[in-house]
């Protein structure tokens, strides 16, 4: 590698495959682009897909000194890669603080149209108490599980304990995926400092959005409470709400032939209206 490619290599690392429109898909707190691995072949027959790795998860480096870690800062760090690649507006998927940063994309007016799966941010001033506890309870067990058990979890019911606040079905999750979440959750070098930054504040100025919205939460979402986490207000009036029947907070392990309809059809020319 010479210092030329190290100079125009973006920071973020993604993985990009397809035709069509660019969707870009962003992750959860603690996990990677992989997460979107089992809908990432099908959105790729009708667009251009660029699956991203955020700042400090996966293999990409934390923010820089000074960038700052709150959604809005790494929203900004996905628009210094859409500049890299060439691209003024995307397509933007993504699930829980990844539907956040996607928000924030489109606030900052780098989105065609939004669909944030399961988003964080619906709250009020700061996150729920119970929310940052379980993320890092999370976060614990991953990393006591990777040095102890690397290969886990390989048994129904160690995928069914492991996954229970990712999955809706948290039994059925492929070993594979389970393993990568896992490893993900162990390993993201910047779960801290996103985590807090994210608890100490609330997505706003949602009214702002003038593209397409789709709001979608699995009806086994166990991580986001309907009551206090959904607070529509927050969000443009033309926004569509829609449910994932049976699907966890990471809809992509449950449901992905309904998350592939979904984001094929709310990135499509029909925007916005009702799937049929």
């Amino acid at each position: 590698m010479t210092v030329n490619d190290l100079q125009t290599r973006p920071r973020l690392a993604h993985t990009r495959l397809g035709t069509g429109e660019p969707l870009v898909l962003l992750h959860g707190q603690g996990l990677s682009r992989r997460s979107w691995a089992p809908v990432v072949t099908e959105l790729a027959r009708e667009r251009d897909v660029i699956a991203v790795d955020l700042p400090g998860h996966g293999d990409s480096p934390r923010q820089p000194r000074g960038a700052g870690n709150a959604p809005l800062d790494q929203a900004r760090a996905v628009v210094e890669l859409l500049d890299e690649l060439g691209l003024t507006s995307v397509h933007v998927a993504g699930n829980s603080v990844g539907g956040w940063v996607a928000l924030e994309l489109g606030r900052l007016q780098r989105a065609r149209t939004i669909t944030a799966l399961s988003p964080a941010g619906l709250w009020g001033r700061h996150a729920p108490i119970f929310i940052g506890a379980t993320m890092r309870q999370s976060r614990i067990n991953a990393r006591i599980v990777r040095r102890l058990a690397p290969d886990a979890p390989r048994s129904r019911w160690a995928r069914a304990a492991f996954m229970a606040q990712l999955s809706g079905h948290p039994s059925r999750v492929p070993y594979a995926m389970a393993n990568a979440a896992i490893h993900d959750m162990a390993a993201a070098p910047g779960f801290r400092e996103t985590l807090h930054a994210a608890e100490r504040t609330g997505f706003r100025h949602g009214n702002e959005i003038r593209v397409p919205v789709t709001v979608a939460f699995g009806t086994r979402d166990r991580v986001l409470p309907p009551a206090i986490t959904r607070r529509r207000h927050e969000l443009p009036p033309h926004t569509r709400w829609i449910k994932i029947k049976g699907a966890g907070h990471v809809p992509m392990f449950d449901e992905p032939g309904a998350v592939v309809t979904l984001l094929l059809h709310a990135s499509g020319p029909h925007a916005g209206e009702p799937i049929r």
